[in-house]
């Protein structure tokens, strides 16, 4: 157990230590060079550096007490017979367990949870004796379950969160992500710098400063219903955990996407980049290689003209879009107008992804959009206290109609998350609209 509390407190340190780079980031004057901190940036300094700190003496601790224990351990010798399969066998030595994959370990806390409903077991008997997973039991016997589901413990959120990270379009293009505790963040930015100017002789100069603001992070919640099979929650195999693991996270990742790109924030939904972006132009009216280059170029010299540091540029595209952009070709010589797309997944030299999060049936009907951002100054803001709730009567929409899960022998898995996404400097994002490339 010493070990999971161990990588628990350095997850914690990684995110304090996260934020630590941000407030450094932030300190610097319009020139790019670094600068003093201003007294609520000190303040922030000190408080992160105490519980870096802080967490260094408790990882010290742990460890301690894990050598003691190591030292006073007696050696004791099992039969063969008497282990399980995959363990140590005279035979044949020592046989190496596979590391788990990623979101696998909220998947099987998701299947306790549901299996429970229909048993009325307690979520920690059915990990301890039909899954055999004692840390997860422990883990469950010490979570709480009310009336509006069962509060996951924080190890097993931020499980199914880094999961999250290769299967959203806007976390995997590098958006830092922070825990937001209490469910609240504040961010500093720079919303003004230092001007100079020339002067004559014996003429005063006028003092100037910067001005800096905060970006504000909400807890925005999150509802995602996945129907499951029964077979999978009763079964404890390794292949339902990814299943049920895949299922959640496409369903998690749509919606967060759909959120993060495109939302006006006007709802209870988080403001997406297309609404943080300063600046938007439209697409060229006449579709050929030369304009198509130039359209993104513009992108491209927004950024540049801002200042943005472009230390996590990329592409954020429709797939109809990446598509038409791969296989174009010059009429006259036959060569390919952007050949490393589909060398390197680039475009301009910066990387991009596809997602259908992006419309392609805009204003008549065929327009879409092209995004180009610095993600390093897009925040993702995460809560990590997941709740998960079950239920084998509730009925879902399945895109086409509505479904019984009693009569397909399903149960409905409703995970609630809360996040929010800001953007530190709105210059870091440009956005190209009415693009009908592709239509």
């Amino acid at each position: 157990m010493a070990v999971d509390v161990i990588a628990e407190l350095r997850a914690k340190r990684a995110e304090a230590t996260d934020a630590l780079d941000i407030l450094l980031a932030a300190a610097v004057d319009e020139e790019g060079n670094a600068r003093d901190f201003n007294d609520a940036e000190e303040a922030d300094f000190q408080t992160l550096k105490s519980q870096v700190e802080q967490i260094d003496r408790q990882i010290k601790r742990v460890e301690e007490v894990q050598r003691m224990k190591a030292a006073a351990a007696v050696p004791y010798v099992q039969h063969p017979s008497d282990l399980p399969p995959g363990d140590f066998n005279p035979s044949f030595g020592a046989t190496p367990r596979e590391p788990e994959a990623k979101g696998a370990a909220f998947s099987r806390l998701v299947r306790c949870v549901a299996a429970s409903k229909g048993s009325h077991r307690h979520p920690a008997d059915i990990a301890e004796n039909d899954f055999h997973d004692p840390v997860l039991a422990k883990a469950l016997a010490a979570g709480s379950a009310g009336s509006g589901g069962f509060i996951v413990p924080d190890q097993y959120s931020n499980d199914i969160i880094e999961f999250l990270r290769p299967a959203s379009v806007v976390r995997a293009m590098g958006a830092r992500t922070l825990t937001m505790p209490g469910g609240n963040l504040q961010i500093p930015k720079i919303a003004s710098g230092t001007s100079a100017s020339y002067i004559g002789e014996n003429t005063n100069a006028t003092p100037t400063e910067p001005t800096f603001g905060q970006v504000q992070l909400t807890a925005r919640k999150l509802v995602a219903l996945c129907p499951i099979s029964n077979d999978l929650i009763r079964y404890s195999s390794p292949q339902a955990d990814t299943l049920v693991r895949d299922d959640l996270v496409s369903g998690i990742a749509t919606a967060e996407d759909a959120a993060f790109i495109r939302n006006a924030g006007t709802g209870n939904a988080p403001k997406g980049l297309r609404y943080w972006a300063a600046n938007t132009t439209a697409m060229n009216a006449t579709v050929n290689i030369a304009n198509i280059t130039l359209d993104l170029a513009k992108l491209e010299t927004y950024l540049l003209n801002a200042n943005v540091r472009m230390t996590q540029p990329g592409w954020i595209l429709p797939p109809r879009i990446a598509t038409y952009l791969s296989s174009l070709r010059d009429s006259s010589t036959g060569a390919y107008a952007f050949p490393e797309m589909m060398l390197n997944k680039t475009l301009r030299g910066l990387p991009y992804k596809t997602t259908t999060a992006i419309p392609v049936n805009l204003g008549g009907g065929t327009e879409s959009e092209v995004y180009l951002a610095d993600f390093a100054d897009v925040i993702i803001g995460d809560a990590l206290n997941a709740i998960v709730d079950v239920s084998s009567e509730a009925a879902y929409h399945d895109g086409t109609a509505v479904v019984a899960a009693f009569s397909k022998d399903q149960t409905v898995v409703r995970v609630i998350l809360a996040n929010d996404l800001a953007v530190r400097h709105a210059e870091a994002v440009a956005v190209l609209t009415g693009v009908t490339w592709g239509a």
